[in-house]
């Protein structure tokens, strides 16, 4: 939509112009993103206008150039006119995270139904929105900011806030709870009122009648995805640097489904069988090319069984039911691979290693621990053991520093959950945060 009377050509015409620059400007700063960005369609929504210059006014409720579920861009003139390009531009790929990771379907507000609701429930709807706007905000912003972009004034920044980065919506929730109750007490504001619009909660705006009926269908957004995940692969295949949430999202959009335990216990075999391909001789079996002739034994060649430790991430991060469900899987693959009654290293660690604890079943592992996180130092500490391990299998959310440097044992990474990293050195296996209990077979009680 466009304003009535003879100068709104010429205010459409310099908004197309700076949307036009702002796309341009995006596209270059997030390469991976430029499909995205020009896939997004504005709607020019209708201006109030100054009545003595005829001038757009500016409509503060627009400053985020709102999006809705169907990549409608809407763009307000007298807000586009007065906002810098690389602001707009960088707003663009603010509402593209938003549509790219699935905001919407996966916002815990649901849609207005069409009875009344009393002013009380209406107010708490409107306060868990804006909180679900925040945390969304906040999981895409530390992605923009990994690429030195950095938002305008009064957006969610978890850096800004002293919040770990590289976290999903829905864990920032409770914290950015916690943090406005703090700073509530001491008269201030978390952050201000800015609406990002359905693409972000899925509830329809009043301005979306009319222009938002056009926009991709389903089909086309699947295959955008698709090809936005696939881009951000190859760049990470020819180590083109890429924001740890981007590789994460690429990863899963990508990832075909398969069983996560067939997945761990093929990472934890293929690990063990790397390690115990170096073979040595031994005497405790003859050769069979020994020649009873010649009255000479010699060895035969046996593969050994490898050592392995076990570094368990206890900085409370992940709840111990989960830990010790998660054990008890990696000891069951690790007895099939090596046999039965076989010791086991353990390392608790949180910011810190605590001390190592030799077990035979994974229900011995005593989880001790809390506070932060440090995998680099459990690493670190079971490098140190005697004799040093041959697999170190680590068992963490992965939101901790790993050492700079590849050890000498081949590291088995556990990730449990969606977020955090390993680095390329290391094997990945991910698991769910909470891990289904397994159905007993037949047979079994």
């Amino acid at each position: 939509m466009s304003a009535d009377g003879p100068r709104a050509p010429a205010h459409e015409e310099k908004v197309r112009a700076r949307i036009a620059a702002a796309r341009l400007w995006a596209a270059h700063q997030a390469p991976y993103l430029a499909s995205a960005v020009f896939a997004l369609k504005p709607v020019i929504l209708e201006p109030a206008l100054y009545e003595d210059t005829g001038v757009p006014v500016a409509d503060p409720e627009f400053r985020a150039f709102p999006a809705d579920t169907r990549w409608n861009l809407y763009v307000e003139p007298g807000t586009a006119l007065v906002t810098p390009v690389e602001e707009v531009g960088w707003w663009m790929l603010h509402q593209v995270g938003h549509l790219v990771r699935g905001h919407a379907a996966r916002s815990p507000v649901r849609p207005q139904s069409g009875h009344e609701v009393s002013h009380a429930v209406g107010a708490a709807r409107d306060e868990e929105a804006h909180r679900w706007n925040q945390a969304a905000d906040a999981e895409i912003n530390d992605d923009l900011e990994a690429e030195d972009l950095h938002g305008p004034a009064g957006v969610v920044s978890p850096a800004g806030l002293g919040l770990p980065a590289n976290r999903t919506a829905e864990a920032y929730v409770p914290m950015l709870d916690v943090l406005a109750q703090a700073m509530g007490r001491g008269g201030r504001a978390l952050a201000g009122a800015i609406d990002c619009g359905s693409a972000v909660d899925g509830q329809e705006r009043a301005y979306e009648d009319g222009g938002s009926g056009d926009g991709l269908a389903g089909l086309d957004r699947e295959l955008l995805e698709r090809s936005i995940a696939a881009g951000i692969q190859d760049r990470i295949s020819a180590r083109s640097e890429v924001p740890s949430g981007w590789r994460r999202w690429a990863e899963e959009r990508l990832r075909p489904s398969v069983n996560w335990r067939a997945r761990l216990g093929a990472t934890i075999r293929r690990a063990v069988s790397v390690v115990a391909g170096q073979v040595d001789f031994s005497y405790r079996r003859t050769s069979r090319r020994a020649g009873a002739h010649t009255g000479i034994v010699l060895p035969s060649m046996v593969r050994a069984v490898p050592d392995t430790v076990l570094v368990i991430d206890t900085s409370g991060s992940v709840t111990d039911d989960v830990l010790s469900r998660l054990l008890a899987e990696v000891a069951g693959i690790i007895e099939g691979v090596a046999g039965p009654d076989r010791r086991l290293r353990a390392l608790c660690c949180d910011v810190r290693p605590h001390p190592v604890q030799v077990v035979r079943r994974a229900s011995d592992i005593e989880l001790v621990g809390g506070g932060g996180t440090d995998m680099g130092a459990g690493i670190a500490a079971a490098m140190a053991l005697r004799p040093r391990p041959d697999l170190v299998i680590v068992l963490t959310d992965g939101e901790t520093p790993w050492p700079g440097q590849r050890p000498a044992a081949h590291v088995v990474a556990c990730l449990i959950g969606d977020g955090g990293h390993a680095p390329e050195w290391a094997s990945v296996a991910r698991v769910p945060a909470d891990p289904p209990r397994r159905t007993p077979a037949k047979g079994e009680s």
